[in-house]
């Protein structure tokens, strides 16, 4: 049953405490600082608090501003002048409104956390040793968790307490490194864990934090602790920083290897539902306890949420309203225009995810020729059989998987290839094994499961790098729309390489539209394709209005669209350049002709990674990345050792730093 009223009843006790500026907290006179909870009840209702804190946090990192454009997880930009708000391309400065917005929110709710587990481990629950309050003690600890490691993905080393404002003399709070503060949070967890309860045992289920999910958490922090993250030059704040590893990284791995075997071994989930099935069920509000997901962000129908308005195909309204039940949505957390070139074709995963037209107020399906994104598809309001009303738009009450069995197999295979240089060492079947579980999911239903899944495999374990690379690309298919790919690059140190030739796909096929492109070969090179994949994306695109699948016999295309309404669009020839029949049903739209036209590149085709790599102009083919900057050619060879760092990290807010007395500064370059 969906948790419905948890974020309704922690309204109040979310307002204890007010921070407008960074923890300039003003706590209510009435509230006495050496307060510890009289009753199961008032602590209910301050945990509930904490998890409308979440709400709005995990808000603000699925919502799309903050999901930084990648081979993945895309949004097109067209403007050639930089910005101060532009984060996904790597463009933004200490006036950056979601910035500040992200980090007033967090603080926000660390501050809560923090005096609710200050008060709660003062109560005599926790002192006789109260099951109920130990398990809620635990689940403060778990979200706080979450709020602090957000923060230092997108900061880096941030101000940092575990104590709440009121105990501190001072207000300012000093800088802490990264790695000290990941460092804690993982051992508040490992100290959490064994009072906590499994989620098959808690009345909310997954959709409060529980025994496996701090167990996932230490080990998602240790892979974040133990990966490449960028370290600023403090000698020379201009600098863009370099990408650094700790010299004890192993140790980092073999933790998360650890706690990822007991999720795996000691708790009850699984993959048994089909990939898709994961996701609508989400939509239709149905919790599953036991499958892939293990923690998800609660939201409510009507009251929260944009899970599925800004995610799956745009439904354009008229006057408000539509023909449908379901109403509007916008479709604004897109997909990168040819990842669907990097599936398989048979992984059941490519068709469901990426979505290619959008529909009017009245439900017709239409192209978007020259798209310079696609839609996510993993979740959509669409998918619902109890819609909101013609007239809704967010608020849509789906819940957000912010941690999924999947991700506990595939984090496990990765580090154990790390710690036993590939999978020949004692634990080496078992991770490939974990990676077996996923892989099989996604090709349950092909005709070539042992060619997709085993002999896949068997190929990609011969070598530590080639096992390395299965992962992270299992990942990539994986988690569209989860805010994980760019992480896990910037953990491998690949994001420079991977937003190179996010790039180059685009540019290659814009250029290639208009004359023989210079980069298609060593794109193709590096996607294991041969010359010929370039000639095989259509320039324009056959298409027409079909049946709504469910209503036919084609059980293919029903695995893909969960929808029993609406027509949808067959497509003539989106995977291969063959000319459209002339005088058939087939109607044509260019896919791509504009991206450049008599020569002239479109600016979203130039500029969507704006900050890292970017064309010159548009009328040039010259590309250059940014260095510290400064704008140089793209080199030849791309990779770590030659392409300088991608500045993902965020600005301190300006309104922070001021509040600090100028005791924090920004560094990369900001």
């Amino acid at each position: 049953m969906k948790l419905r009223n948890i974020l309704i009843a922690g309204l109040a006790a979310a307002s204890l405490a007010s921070c407008d500026d960074y923890l300039d907290v003003e706590t209510p006179s009435a509230f006495d600082y050496n307060y510890a909870y009289g009753s199961m009840a008032d602590a209910q209702m301050a945990l509930n608090g904490l998890y409308a804190k979440l709400n709005s946090v995990s808000t603000s990192i699925t919502g799309g501003n903050l999901i930084l454009n990648s081979d993945l997880d895309f949004n097109s930009y067209s403007g050639e002048a930089s910005g101060t708000n532009n984060i996904r391309r790597f463009d933004c400065t200490a006036e950056s409104s979601t910035a500040n917005s992200f980090w007033q929110v967090c603080y926000n709710a660390i501050e809560h956390c923090n005096i609710f587990i200050d008060q709660m481990s003062k109560s005599d629950f926790v002192a006789d040793g109260n099951e109920e309050a130990l398990q809620m003690l635990g689940e403060a600890k778990c979200l706080r968790a979450i709020f602090y490691f957000e923060m230092v993905w997108y900061f880096g080393d941030i101000p940092y307490t575990l104590e709440p404002s009121y105990v501190h003399e001072k207000e300012i709070f000093d800088v802490v490194d990264r790695h000290q503060i990941l460092d804690d949070l993982i051992a508040d967890l490992k100290d959490a864990a064994p009072t906590m309860q499994l989620a098959a045992d808690i009345t909310n289920g997954v959709e409060h934090a529980s025994k496996e999910f701090a167990w996932a958490m230490i080990a998602r922090m240790a892979m974040t602790n133990g990966g490449y993250t960028l370290m600023p030059d403090k000698a020379n704040p201009k600098s863009y920083g370099k990408m650094e590893r700790p010299a004890n990284y192993t140790d980092y791995y073999k933790t998360a290897a650890d706690y990822c075997d007991s999720v795996m071994t000691l708790s009850n989930h699984n993959l048994t539902k089909s990939y898709m099935d994961v996701f609508v069920d989400e939509c239709n509000y149905i919790v599953n306890n036991s499958d892939d997901p293990i923690f998800e962000i609660p939201y409510t129908r009507e009251t929260s949420g944009s899970i599925g308005y800004s995610h799956g195909y745009r439904f354009n309204s008229q006057n408000g309203s539509t023909n449908y039940a379901w109403g509007e949505t916008n479709g604004g957390v897109g997909l990168h225009p040819l990842v669907r070139y990097l599936f398989d074709e048979e992984d059941v995963r490519r068709d469901y995810l990426v979505g290619m037209w959008n529909y009017t107020f009245d439900g017709k399906p239409t192209v978007e020729p020259n798209a310079y994104k696609v839609y996510n598809n993993k979740w959509s309001k669409l998918w619902s059989n109890s819609p909101l009303g013609n007239a809704s738009t967010g608020n849509t009450g789906i819940n957000y998987p912010y941690m999924r069995y999947t991700d506990v197999l595939l984090t496990y295979a990765e580090a154990i290839n790390e710690l036993e240089n590939g999978t020949g060492g004692p634990n080496g079947q078992k991770a490939i094994d974990a990676f077996r579980q996923v892989r099989s999911r996604a090709f349950r239903t092909s005709e070539n499961a042992a060619e997709k899944v085993d002999a896949y495999i068997a190929k990609a374990a011969a070598g530590k790098d080639s096992f390395l690379k299965a992962v992270l690309d299992e990942r990539m298919f994986e988690f569209a729309g989860e805010n994980l790919r760019w992480k896990d690059l910037v953990r491998n140190n690949l994001y420079a390489e991977k937003l190179v030739y996010a790039f180059l796909r685009i540019f290659g096929v814009a250029e290639n539209n208009a004359y023989p492109s210079g980069y298609t070969e060593s794109v193709s090179q590096y996607d294991g394709k041969n010359d010929e994949f370039w000639d095989q994306i259509p320039v324009t695109i056959g298409y027409k209005v079909a049946e709504n699948p469910t209503k036919t016999q084609d059980a293919a295309r029903t695995l893909t669209f969960p929808n029993n309404q609406l027509d949808v669009l067959e497509f003539y020839n989106l995977y291969e350049n063959i000319v459209v029949p002339s005088g058939s049903e087939w109607q044509r739209a260019s896919f791509y002709e504009n991206w450049c036209k008599d020569g002239s590149f479109n600016g979203s085709v130039l500029y969507s990674f704006y900050g890292f790599i970017r064309g010159v102009d548009t009328n040039s083919s010259d590309v250059v990345v940014v260095n510290n900057g400064s704008t140089t050619a793209l080199p030849e060879i791309r990779n770590a050792s030659t392409l300088p760092v991608v500045r993902y990290l965020l600005p301190y807010p300006k309104s922070a730093i001021q509040d600090s007395g100028n005791a924090y500064v920004n560094y990369y370059g900001y």
